[in-house]
């Protein structure tokens, strides 16, 4: 390497230019992330069965589905869970199987036993299982007057549906708040007295709110659309509805025997911030996609997020960027900061503009080519590769280091600069190159191409004395 290295300096610098774009290239396009991509084999798939209590949901849903499950191929074990109304089943497949055509099996498999489930489950969620799939951000919806009902409202209907537009965002249902939903409160005695059931009240309700498309008429040379009235319009025309008709007797409506009150469901969290009912939307970084790209994103779309009610504020909490943009910050200075003092070093005790110039792109060159490495492997910018680029940076600046003073040992015994730069550099290859692999490699590319006699002329300036 050093003699090829001295023979074709004009090789070797336009290697280095090639290594620099394709460093300055894959820095840009790695996605960007706080953790790691942990690639596991498994695949959850979630079923819903409002109001069955855990032991029926595992009795009748979840052993029927992983009885089933075990048609699938590498499958490794299954874990299962059973809660009211929810069954959550992982499947762990193999080292090495392929998650997507997994994820496409079990959609399939649990597709094909929803059959035999109870009569009103619900159809199966099926989703790959990410253990690094965190939010990157939190959107927070407040205002003053509005209660709970209100914000979930806002933010499942309308900011959930902008913020997925952000490239790269995945925004799942929101948290907190309660979801609206129209209650009857019967009334017993009115019931008991009027000779009626709670079963009465369900059906005259059920029966008087009905989704029935009535088609289209055709008269003459036009086609006009017609339009049925069996949906309620509003919560009030609830009330009016009739449970009971007799003949000769006045109807007995829905207001009669129970109370229609505007409500929600059950509340199951509550989020408060600054000691004010709130409610959040967790925004996650689909797979591939970059942390500080989509946060950035959310960010520039929350000044334009319309149709929100006078006094409703949005706002972004639990910003995971910071992490990385800190990161990168504490690389960014820890190169220049390892590039400048090595180089000062060099320039006070070698006297060497040369070698000053050597140390100075070597470190950067050196990182950009480990970049386009990792980039070409898959891998993204996160805290533990810019951690290995800040401790890479050390060993960098000692082997330039050592590769340089011995180059410069050799000039002072006489031998000319192109054999001390491949004796210097040839008697340390071993024990530097194996250390810092292709790091050093690359920093002995720039150093040799600037020792050698062919490009002596343009490098031939120096404030020290010249040793013969």
């Amino acid at each position: 390497m050093p003699s090829f290295s001295l023979r074709n300096p004009y090789t070797i610098i336009v290697a280095a230019l090639i290594i620099a774009i394709m460093g300055v290239t894959a820095f840009t396009r790695m996605p960007v992330d706080v953790f790691p991509n942990i690639k596991i084999p498994a695949v959850v798939v979630a079923t819903f069965y409002q109001g069955m209590p855990p032991l029926d949901m595992e009795d009748n849903i979840t052993f029927r589905y992983e009885r089933f499950f075990t048609l699938g191929s590498n499958i490794e074990h299954v874990e299962s869970r059973s809660l009211s109304g929810v069954s959550i089943i992982k499947v762990f497949f193999q080292p090495g199987t392929n998650i997507e055509a997994a994820a496409a099996q079990m959609g399939t498999l649990a597709m094909a036993d929803l059959g035999i489930m109870p009569p009103g489950t619900l159809p199966p969620l099926v989703l790959q299982y990410d253990a690094s799939s965190l939010p990157v951000v939190l959107v927070t919806l407040e205002g003053k007057g509005y209660d709970e009902t209100q914000l979930e409202d806002q933010a499942r209907y309308n900011i959930r549906n902008q913020l997925a537009t952000v490239p790269g965002a995945s925004v799942p249902i929101p948290f907190g708040g309660k979801f609206r939903q129209v209650m009857v409160y019967p009334n017993a005695q009115a019931l008991q007295v009027r000779g009626l059931t709670l079963m009465d009240l369900v059906g005259a309700i059920d029966s008087s709110n009905l989704i029935l498309p009535a088609g289209d008429v055709k008269l003459g040379d036009k086609d006009y659309y017609i339009y049925s009235n069996s949906m309620i319009p509003d919560i009030s025309g609830i009330g009016k509805v009739p449970v009971k008709v007799g003949e000769g007797q006045e109807p007995v409506l829905v207001d009669d025997v129970a109370k229609v009150k505007d409500s929600s469901q059950t509340q199951y969290n509550k989020v408060l911030i600054n000691g004010q009912p709130s409610v959040y939307v967790p925004v996650l970084r689909q797979v591939g996609a970059n942390t500080i790209a989509v946060v950035d994103g959310i960010k520039n779309l929350i000044p334009t997020v319309f149709g929100l009610p006078p006094g409703m504020k949005i706002k972004t909490l639990f910003d995971q960027s910071t992490y990385v943009r800190q990161a990168v910050t504490s690389l960014e200075h820890e190169a220049v900061s390892g590039s400048v003092l090595a180089s000062l070093m060099i320039l006070v005790f070698l006297g060497s503009f040369r070698s000053t110039l050597a140390i100075f792109l070597s470190i950067p060159l050196s990182i950009l080519a480990g970049a386009f490495g990792l980039y070409m492997n898959g891998s993204t910018i996160n805290i533990m590769t810019l951690g290995g680029f800040a401790l890479a940076i050390g060993r960098l600046v000692d082997d330039s280091v050592v590769v340089l003073e011995n180059i410069n040992r050799h000039l002072a015994e006489g031998k000319p600069p192109f054999e001390a730069a491949r004796d210097g550099a040839e008697q340390v290859a071993l024990p530097v190159l194996p250390v810092s692999c292709f790091f050093q490699s690359c920093s002995c590319l720039v150093l040799l191409s600037i020792y050698s006699e062919r490009w002596r002329w343009r490098w031939s300036f120096r404030w020290a004395p010249r040793i013969s």
